[in-house]
């Protein structure tokens, strides 16, 4: 049972994506047109102000999957109940410190006069209060979803994650042609809350049979929790300044046309971010039964190196599509004013390759409670980060921050996550860089000659652009399987294919 949940898991997992990235090529640039470069960058600038205030969460979200995953692994029903209800009993608080800081804040954003008109830092100040409300009242519930993952209920969480792809974009259209703007997509997200958060309710005490129990705790839970959420909090410091930070210093520093089109570039990372944590995100709840039986070190080696070869294949196809396809890709779909945002998406995704292929050591880190050294190093490196950005912004503007982050990630997750994974984790790195290497000339070969191919091609319409794409799709899906792939990825695919091909031939025969 729990095997096909995790197969169909991830084949839901991949359809989500698949939806949630087919459907914003058709709906961002229609939102982009009905919302105007500059409300788009006050979005972006909102977002990012709830970035910071999402931080107030202590970093205890980290935990959730976590100690729920014990609890089930050891049988402890009664336990998984009573934690249960601490993390709701936590997260009730949180909103209520989340609404009380985002509402005092709203009130407080004049630091953006500098590069904002008056209507502008009005709008402002309306979506923050919205957005905090948004996040204040439905914190609590995040524990629902998180509940359903730890009993590895995959295939309801990804069907209603695929309800929601397809429901939002729709809802927000209607509310940009009423003309609510911005704040219609605010009201939005609310809605969508509060049909998923419905369901995952309904789904946790009704199927599951699972509620959560206020009863106290056994000695020491809390104080455990808080001490492993203390450095997760500081991971989540770090995503805040890597990605929040460079908004909010591109608002101030350069206004929300500017904010509009680092968006677009940096929203490419979260792409890419999604689809690489599809497979990674599932495996959590078995890498923790793995800690907590005590598994020999070469089961997490080989998984490491299992998921991350998967997730290269994928990734290093994105990539290489987009360093040849990208310039035309933007042009026909955001538009020739967001130009730039192809050199803010190569310098925000390239580096950060390194650590979505090797997410599963984040994983690992987390069950085995080794993740404060990733917490304080990526913390520091994020700082320098922050001041670099502040430095470049004014001397070449959005390409600046972007150039900022891509050395932060690459010193901080390339250079010393590695050691840090082999000299203290026990992972043997070198045997994944072999692997990895092994695999990497096609994405070289393929993105740069392409690159240049392009170039020389003028392309001006979605059917020459399709039609090459195609043709890239499938000579680099030749190539990969010829040289990428070893007999298990293989076997991956060609065992599909071959059950459809018997079920075809009995249904013809």
């Amino acid at each position: 049972m729990k095997r096909n949940q995790l197969k169909t898991g991830v084949l839901l997992s991949y359809a989500n994506l698949l939806i949630g990235n087919l459907i914003p090529f058709i709906y961002t640039p229609i939102m982009l047109r009905l919302l105007g470069q500059q409300e788009f960058g006050l979005y972006g600038i909102a977002a990012s102000i709830l970035g910071y205030l999402g931080l107030l969460n202590f970093g205890i979200g980290g935990s959730i999957v976590r100690y729920l995953s014990k609890y089930k692994a050891e049988n402890d029903i009664e336990g998984e109940k009573r934690v249960f209800g601490l993390f709701i009993k936590l997260y009730s608080l949180i909103g209520i410190i989340i609404l009380i800081a985002g509402t005092f804040l709203s009130f407080h954003l004049s630091v953006f006069r500098r590069s904002l008109s008056a209507e502008e830092l009005s709008l402002l100040k309306k979506l923050v209060l919205l957005m905090t409300i948004n996040t204040a009242v439905f914190m609590p519930f995040n524990v629902y979803s998180s509940i359903i993952i730890a009993h590895e209920r995959f295939v309801f969480s990804k069907l209603t994650g695929i309800l929601t792809s397809i429901l939002t974009p729709c809802i927000n259209l209607v509310f940009l042609w009423l003309g609510y703007g911005s704040v219609g997509l605010v009201l939005c997200a609310m809605g969508m809350h509060l049909l998923t958060y419905a369901l995952y309710v309904l789904y946790t005490h009704k199927t599951l049979g699972i509620t959560p129990s206020f009863k106290k705790t056994e000695s020491g839970v809390l104080q455990e929790i808080l001490r492993f959420s203390s450095f997760v909090f500081l991971a989540q410091i770090v995503d805040i300044l890597y990605w929040s930070t460079d908004k909010l210093i591109i608002g101030w520093a350069l206004g929300s046309v500017m904010t509009a089109i680092y968006n677009i570039g940096a929203s490419f990372n979260g792409y890419i971010t999604s689809l690489s944590t599809a497979v990674s995100g599932l495996i959590m709840p078995r890498i923790t039964s793995m800690a907590v039986k005590d598994v020999p070190k070469e089961e997490y080696d080989a998984l490491f190196i299992k998921i991350g070869r998967l997730q290269f294949i994928l990734i290093s196809f994105i990539i290489s599509a987009f360093v040849a396809f990208g310039r035309q890709f933007i042009a026909l779909w955001a538009g020739k004013d967001y130009a730039p945002a192809y050199y803010v998406a190569l310098l925000t995704m390239i580096p950060v390759t390194v650590p979505l292929i090797q997410n599963t050591g984040l994983n690992i880190l987390y069950a085995l409670n080794r993740h404060r050294f990733r917490s304080v190093v990526y913390l520091c490196v994020a700082i320098a980060n922050v001041a670099l950005t502040f430095w470049w912004v004014e001397r070449w503007g959005i390409i600046g921050a972007a150039g900022a982050t891509c050395i932060a990630y690459v010193i901080g997750n390339i250079f010393i996550m590695n050691v840090y994974y082999h000299k203290a984790i026990g992972l043997n790195i070198p045997r994944f860089w072999k692997n990895i290497l092994r695999m990497s000339p096609i994405m070289f070969i393929m993105g740069v000659s392409w690159w240049f191919i392009l170039d020389a091609i003028s392309i001006s319409n979605w059917l020459s652009f399709f039609g090459l794409a195609i043709v890239y799709s499938v000579l680099y899906c030749i190539l990969a399987y010829r040289f990428m792939m070893n007999s298990y990825e293989k076997n991956l695919i060609a065992s599909p294919i071959k059950k459809l091909w018997k079920r075809i031939s009995k249904q013809e025969a």
